[in-house]
């Protein structure tokens, strides 16, 4: 087992199909099967998930759960604020900076061309960008070596934009060293550890981007960095003539449609060496939730 990914594939431990394929009942209509997994089946196929979800839970109605989930909050908004920027950039804008705030807030000010299209593609982007990327990391949730890579990228990314783009003090003191340990903990930890830390960071990004959209059908408008900004949606009702509650019902449904997919859909790794004998007996089965690769 490789501890590192530097030294070729590392372990990756892919759980076998729930059932071979030739026992799932046939659908009526045609060829394909299907098989409704058991609870005790779903936590044999799933359990890093499935611990990250108990986690969450145990912690949000624990008296010191919010602080303990705090750097996920944190991680959560760069991400949004981070869509928003990128966003500018890809219609020929510029970010003049990207600030974090100790509340949990954040704030991506851009110079974008003037145009509808311009403005509403850099208001939404924030909450359809973080929907979509919390979806994408959940989908790579189940592989050792796509955990290691992604949360060092993360990391990298995180420091990149604090070097390029965050300028106030809070921002700084927390995301340098926030990145510093992401890229750490994906080159060094254990797989186990790095795993179980990754679907973490893919699972608090999926619930923000539902739960930070509840506040849109309720507030227009908050102060943020002790400015008053009209929020994103009510931005969208502003350049559309669209109601703001119609913009927040789109990207909610946006979030939990990338949500149910990251959970369903999984980019799954065979390694080389130990754990490839275990992988024989199930070549060529297909499982019907997951999407296998191979790495040369």
């Amino acid at each position: 087992m490789a501890n590192s990914f530097t030294d070729g594939v590392e372990d990756v431990p892919i759980e076998p199909p729930l059932q071979p394929k030739s026992n799932y009942p046939s659908c009526f209509c045609c060829n394909c099967s299907y098989h409704v997994p058991t609870i005790r089946e779903l936590y044999a196929r799933d359990k890093r998930l499935l611990r990250v979800i108990l986690t969450i839970v145990l912690l949000l109605n624990a008296p010191v759960g919010k602080y303990v989930l705090y750097p996920c909050m944190i991680f959560s908004t760069w991400i949004h604020e981070s869509f928003h920027g990128l966003a500018a950039l890809s219609t020929g804008g510029k970010i003049s900076w990207l600030n974090i705030y100790p509340d949990g807030s954040g704030l991506a000010h851009t110079i974008i061309p003037i145009g509808k299209f311009q403005s509403c593609w850099v208001s939404s982007a924030g909450y359809c960008g973080t929907a979509v990327a919390g979806g994408l990391m959940l989908m790579f949730r189940r592989t050792n070596f796509g955990a290691r890579v992604g949360t060092c990228g993360l990391g990298m990314a995180m420091l990149l934009s604090c070097l390029l783009f965050v300028r106030n003090s809070f921002g700084l003191a927390v995301l340098v060293p926030m990145g510093t340990l992401l890229v750490f903990s994906g080159w060094r930890l254990p797989p186990f550890w790095v795993g179980e830390l990754y679907a973490l960071l893919a699972a608090t990004t999926c619930l923000n981007a539902i739960t930070s959209i509840r506040v849109l059908f309720f507030v227009t408008e908050a102060t943020i960095g002790g400015v008053v900004r009209t929020s994103d949606a009510t931005a969208m009702q502003n350049v559309t003539k669209i109601h703001s509650w119609i913009w927040a019902s789109i990207w909610m449904v946006l979030a939990f449609w990338m949500t149910a997919l990251g959970i369903l859909i999984t980019v799954e790794t065979k390694e080389k060496g130990r754990s490839r004998e275990v992988l024989e007996e199930f070549r060529g089965e297909d499982h019907p939730l997951a999407l296998s690769t191979e790495l040369a």
